[in-house]
């Protein structure tokens, strides 16, 4: 017995070790009648096992790899975005003062409003939270392109700092009865170490790490909640160089993060006489994980009616050949008309909403197609001429030509 067991201490590592080996036996066991791995490959095995611990991680690619989108009442967005708007996605717009970015935003909440609920199934998600670093929301302007305002469908975040923004967006969303979340804007969100240190005192990069962290944790919830968060970003004036170029706050970690990156420009000011009735606007796609980049739409915003889409409306049912124009005329042989001037041909179409909704649901039906394959492999299946609506080419040349013109101008000026 002395030889067996010289010591207590090797007595008790001698059970421990057959302990050890005996559990480690069972855990197998019941390891292989959980996951029944004879009938399986080791990657499923190992699936299995992952699925009892976190039943949540591994993505079902019915669902995970198809972008969630929903109908969108303007068509030119339509078309930017690559066939309706993203769901659960964080779309950023950047633009200068005063170029409609905020009323983009509140008119694309307004369709998530409308149609979301209907399209997942869940008839709660309809809140659209608006996160007011600027504080410059206006009611009546939201409602005219259609945002529900009142305490159920509608909360009006008034955050002092980054961070308290973040743990509130965090609880909302959660809840899983919001919509849309439009964070008005990076520019003016400051820190909550702003407010600490004195005056003055320079935080480098705090308020890019507070963006940067905000974006991270916000981008994984909007996506497992289907919750599209409209991001706004004001341009500046770069200042390291002596060239205008444009430039925004907040970091770099947007863009990253954005699956869609618009630029927002006022191209026109639309006028009854002397009197400043809206604005035409520009909003040029430099980023699309959902479709097809490079795309503009352009629209125009009255400050008393919202976005007019009837006009975007003429304009597919011409390019994809649905209606005929020739000079100033309108004709279809299919709906026997021939009118002169696009006020004739807009009051035919409301006078005949059957044939104006049927209209429209083709050019919905041709632009959710089209963002699904090529532009130019749809263009030759349908016979529909694209390129006059959009060329993808002459919009990479144009951004092209942006860059050597500022190049240009930083030349000179140097």
């Amino acid at each position: 017995m002395t030889g067996l067991w010289p010591n207590k201490l090797g007595r008790y590592s001698v059970f421990s070790r057959i302990s050890v080996h005996i559990s480690s036996l069972q855990l197998s066991v019941q390891f292989l009648k959980i996951v029944n791995i004879s009938n399986m490959s080791k990657i499923s095995a190992v699936l299995k096992t992952i699925e009892k611990k976190m039943p949540k991680i591994i993505g079902q690619i019915e669902e995970s790899g198809i972008v969630k989108r929903i109908k969108v009442d303007s068509p030119q967005l339509s078309f930017m975005f690559g066939g309706g708007l993203p769901v659960g996605r964080i779309i950023r717009f950047r633009g200068p003062e005063s170029s409609g970015k905020s009323i983009l935003c509140n008119y694309c909440a307004a369709q998530l409003q409308k149609r979301l609920p209907e399209y997942i199934g869940n008839p709660e998600k309809k809140v659209v939270v608006y996160v007011d670093f600027e504080r410059t929301f206006v009611k009546d302007f939201a409602e005219q392109v259609g945002i529900i305002t009142d305490d159920e469908h509608f909360i009006h975040l008034l955050p002092d700092d980054i961070e308290s923004a973040n743990d509130v967006l965090m609880d909302l969303i959660k809840t899983d009865e919001v919509c849309a979340v439009i964070l008005d804007s990076d520019a003016a969100a400051p820190t909550r170490a702003s407010y600490i240190d004195p005056a003055g005192k320079a935080t480098f990069g705090g308020q890019a790490k507070a963006l940067g962290e905000m974006i991270r944790k916000l981008n994984i919830l909007c996506a497992n909640y289907n919750t599209t968060l409209f991001w706004i970003s004001q341009e500046r004036v770069a200042m390291n160089i002596m060239a205008k170029l444009p430039s925004v706050t907040g970091g770099e970690a947007p863009k990253f993060y954005a699956s869609v990156v618009n630029r927002v420009t006022k191209t026109d000011v639309i006028k009854n006489g002397n009197d400043t009735i809206g604005i035409a606007l520009r909003c040029r796609n430099y980023k699309n994980k959902c479709g097809v980049p490079f795309r503009d739409a352009e629209m125009k915003l009255y400050y008393n009616g919202g976005f007019d889409s009837d006009e975007e409306y003429i304009d597919f049912l011409v390019n994809f050949g649905l209606i005929e124009q020739k000079g100033a005329y309108f004709k279809s042989e299919k709906w026997d008309f021939s009118l002169q001037g696009r006020a004739k041909l807009l009051e035919w179409l409301h006078e005949h909403e059957d044939v104006y909704t049927k209209l429209k649901e083709e050019v919905d039906e041709l632009l959710t197609k089209e963002g699904v394959l090529d532009a130019n492999n749809v263009a030759e299946e349908e016979d529909i001429d694209f390129k006059s609506l959009n060329n993808h080419s002459s919009a990479v040349d144009n951004i092209v030509d942006e860059i050597i013109e500022e190049q240009s101008v930083y030349e000179t000026t140097t």
